[in-house]
């Protein structure tokens, strides 16, 4: 088989046949959602409706324990499965033994400096196991074997440890790449290790639908119930349009491995029958992704109540999470809690063709008051060029405080830049802003910001910012930023600071072993408060061609975007971070009359999915277009071209310096 992962295509390709875009974001939390929890939950209000999420943070700990650099080097699907049957929050121990359970699987050798690695196996996949309850590569071993850890041509879904044995299903496609069949698959365990050389696997068990406009399949999310079953949680996937919304069933615990036990929820009732799965009914919840969690929360500010955590959209940048008061609900809207950084961290490695999927949740290896959650990063159509791309990443969520809104966009000038400078850690780059002045934040440009050859490897990992009124000091640090991976650096500090200089001091220089620092811009900022902000200056942009240059159009010291994909409309788009009223935008055009944007249109979109078109222009010739419109609220802006240039230039390529937005 080819080394792209067949899994992957299976999980995303509809998708992408109807168009839907993958979105990039910045790491920052959407407050602004309009979901409510169940009744009964608290926010701290006395409706007991929420306007902000719970606040995540990177859980960067567990996501080092999967950066790898000889043997397993990278698969998706990971799953963490309790072999003592504990699975509630937190339950792990110094003792206790998780077996992690992979899908796709690359074996190989790893460059320590740029990341780029020698594949030497693929199997289709493979499984873990940690001793204890923190993430320590010295107690973790990997399985990989000549044909995965479970057997070689299908994927594997959640499992359970139940008396002496470790339960998971597995599907295989067929030539549609569409779910075949489901498994079942026990492991025994062994001294409390599973054996992976006793594998038993009963194919084709009844666990799938298939019909002209559906499939549905179970074993995506697997929740151990207070009352005694086990819940497991599939999706329906219409085949028109690759949507997947949320179905269960259960079984008693002590009967998991006997299919004809199961029932399956039709809506009103647990039936014996698979096929009510499909009937509207028996829809839980909307727009999940293709694996999944449930978790009962027994603290904080969902206590008694159940989370389902999944991606919206199945490939998306929009990691969300749903109340329910029982294992099925009925569950709260989506609320968007976490951004997935990636697609935009990675742009230019992969001309904007990294996308995240698949989040979960992971009990037992959470904390009290945290939940810990993974999701899987890929690139689409063609194998990753580093380990960057291909491995999961980890979010804490925090049970008890929700998460802070969004400071306003800041309109900032610079006071002082410096660019190019290369030099190893502990060293110090200085600016000299001419006198003291009141700096409001800072930007730091990264190695990656234009598409270095290894960008993800060498951007800046950790360092500190210091503001001094005189050479000698006193230097006062006013940020430290540690465990960085994006291309761009830029924050407003808490305060204020008067300052001379301005100091960057970097500590970790690399994502990797190499000791060299690597940054392209260092620039104080002030308030330019005469000014109305500009809501897209430095947000993240996605084209719907190749996009390694795309975010040009909201940094203005960088070049013109070109767009030459041929295709009749071209289009890039900008997520604001959060919503914001817009009432007035500007597009800076190339600049020469015949290859000034003719026709374009400015959409808006809640989810980067479904867009409204808020303003039509026509036979422009302009270098610049500043156009007012009627307000509205959105995350996401969308520049739409339908006539790049003039009918005589024969090279219909569309070209913008700049985008910005405006609040009303």
């Amino acid at each position: 088989m080819t080394t792209v992962s067949r899994r992957t295509f299976l999980r995303t390709h509809a998708a992408l046949a109807t168009g839907l875009s993958v979105s990039a974001a910045l790491p920052a939390t959407s407050w602004a959602s309009s979901a409510t929890p169940s009744s009964g939950s608290s926010s701290g209000s006395s409706s007991g409706s929420v306007t902000r999420p719970l606040a995540a943070s990177r859980a960067d700990e567990w996501t080092r324990l999967f950066d790898r650099r000889s043997g397993w080097i990278g698969a998706d699907g990971i799953y963490s499965v309790p072999l003592d049957g504990r699975d509630g929050l937190g339950s792990a121990t110094p003792g206790s033994r998780t077996a992690f359970i992979f899908s796709d699987t690359r074996i190989g050798t790893v460059d320590p400096g740029d990341l780029t690695y020698r594949q030497t196996g693929f199997v289709n996949n493979s499984a873990a196991l940690l001793v204890g309850a923190r993430p320590d590569p010295r107690r973790t071993t990997f399985v990989t074997g000549e044909t995965g850890a479970f057997g070689n041509g299908f994927w594997m879904n959640d499992g359970i440890a139940i008396d002496g044995t470790l339960y998971a299903t597995g599907f295989a496609p067929d030539a549609n790449w569409n779910a075949d069949r489901v498994d079942l698959i026990a492991v025994p365990l062994k001294d409390g290790v599973p054996d992976y050389t006793a594998v038993r696997r009963t194919q084709d068990v009844g666990l799938l639908v298939r019909d002209s406009t559906y499939i549905v399949m179970f074993g995506v999310g697997i929740t151990p119930g207070a009352d005694g079953y086990v819940y497991v949680y599939g999706y329906r996937n219409t085949l028109t349009d690759g949507h997947k919304d949320l179905v269960a069933a259960r079984v008693p615990r002590e009967q998991f491995a006997d299919i004809a036990a199961w029932r399956f929820w039709s809506g009103t009732a647990w039936s014996p029958d698979i096929t009510v799965s499909v009937r509207d009914a028996a829809v839980l919840h909307p727009d999940v992704s293709t694996e999944l969690s449930v978790t009962p929360i027994p603290t904080g500010r969902y206590a008694g109540k159940y989370l389902l955590v999944y991606l919206r959209n199945v490939m998306s940048t929009a990691l969300e999470y749903a109340v329910g008061t029982s294992p099925i609900g009925p569950f709260s809207p989506g609320m968007r809690f976490y951004n997935c950084p990636e697609p935009y961290v990675y742009a230019s490695q992969t001309e904007g063709a990294t996308y995240c999927y698949n989040a979960k949740a992971h009990p037992s290896l959470s904390e009290d008051g945290r939940l810990l959650i993974s999701y899987n990063v890929n690139r689409v159509g063609a194998d990753p060029l580093t380990t960057e791309i291909y491995r999961p990443r980890f979010v804490w969520l925090d049970l008890h405080r929700p998460a802070d809104e969004p400071a306003a966009a800041c309109a900032s000038t610079d006071v002082a830049v410096v660019r190019d400078w290369t030099a190893g850690p502990g060293d110090h780059l200085v600016l000299e802003l001419g006198g003291l002045r009141t700096i409001s934040g800072y930007r730091v440009k990264h190695a990656g910001y234009e598409g270095s050859p290894a960008p993800s490897a060498w951007n800046t990992r950790d360092f500190t910012i210091e503001a001094a009124q005189r050479a000698a000091g006193p230097w006062q640090a006013v940020d430290v930023v540690n465990g960085n991976i994006e291309n761009l650096t830029d924050r407003r500090f808490e305060r204020p600071v008067v300052a001379r200089h301005l100091r960057l001091t970097v500590h970790r220089p690399t994502q990797s072993d190499d000791t060299t620092a690597r940054v392209l811009e260092f620039a104080a900022l002030a308030d330019a408060r005469s000014d109305v902000p500009d809501l897209a200056r430095y947000r993240p942009v996605v084209a719907d061609a190749a996009n390694s240059t795309a975010h040009h159009v909201t940094d203005p010291s960088e070049d013109v975007w070109e767009n030459a994909s041929g295709h009749a409309t071209t289009w890039l788009s900008v997520d604001l971070g959060a919503d914001r009223t817009v009432g007035r935008y500007v597009v800076e055009h190339a600049g020469v009359p015949d290859l000034n944007t003719r026709d374009f249109l400015l959409q808006s979109s809640d989810n980067d999915k479904q867009w409204t078109t808020r303003d039509t222009v026509t036979g422009n010739t302009s270098a610049t277009t500043e156009r007012t419109v009627t307000p509205f609220t959105a995350r996401y802006v969308r520049l739409v071209v339908t006539r790049p240039v003039a009918e005589s230039v024969a090279e219909k390529t569309t070209r913008v310096r700049s985008l910005n937005i405006y609040p009303a």
